[in-house]
């Protein structure tokens, strides 16, 4: 999205709210345009000068959520929590993401929505853009555990590091629950799992 577009949008936030609203009522394809704009008060001529489509604006919502998500872990991890281990670390802040979930009610839907549509093909874009992999929080958290002796040695650090990655992005491909509290379960089911797996042993 071109930026100064982006600033000269009076009603994005009615946008964004409609359209978390709309997608997480009916997930992606039955998720109609025409009720999100009617809702956000915006006309087609506007709505297709700052997106191209229906996909574009599904991927922006994740954009939104992403900066949303970061402000809320901010005020929720504080700093001493990146003195425990790498271990508690990721469980403090899967508590925190269960909690974003809940933020907002339109976040809340959305984000349940998520687990309806995890077979569509328009998540396969999502998740390329938000890999784990490619995520330099996550990088300097493991780098960090390796200079606290938090993970075993005998293995190598691109391995550990790809393994807690994958997992962590595709979970859903090793669970079957379709709620937002049960995910953040077995979320810390798979911690406990790198703990026991990729912890150094004492």
């Amino acid at each position: 999205m071109n930026v100064k577009k982006e600033k000269s949008f009076e009603k994005r936030e009615e946008l964004i709210n409609a359209a978390l609203i709309e997608f997480g009522d009916k997930g992606y394809d039955n998720a109609s345009l025409n009720n999100i704009l009617k809702e956000a008060g915006i006309s087609k001529g506007t709505f297709y000068y700052h997106f191209k489509n229906k996909e574009e604006l599904y991927v922006y919502l994740y954009d939104i959520l992403a900066q949303e998500k970061m402000k809320f872990f901010n005020q929720k991890i504080k700093p001493e929590d990146f003195d425990k281990d790498i271990f508690a670390l990721l469980k403090i802040m899967s508590k925190a993401g269960a909690e974003f979930a809940r933020y907002k009610p339109e976040i809340d839907r959305f984000s349940a929505s998520y687990l309806k549509d995890l077979n569509n093909p328009i998540l396969d874009k999502v998740k390329e853009k938000y890999d784990f992999r490619g995520n330099d929080y996550l990088d300097v958290i493991i780098n960090k555990a390796y200079e606290r002796g938090e993970l075993r040695e005998d293995l190598p650090k691109t391995f550990i590091k790809n393994m807690i990655s994958y997992l962590l992005t595709n979970l859903h491909d090793i669970t079957e629950v379709i709620d937002i509290d049960e995910y953040a379960i077995e979320f810390n089911y798979l911690i406990d799992f790198f703990k026991d797996g990729l912890g150094k042993k004492e």
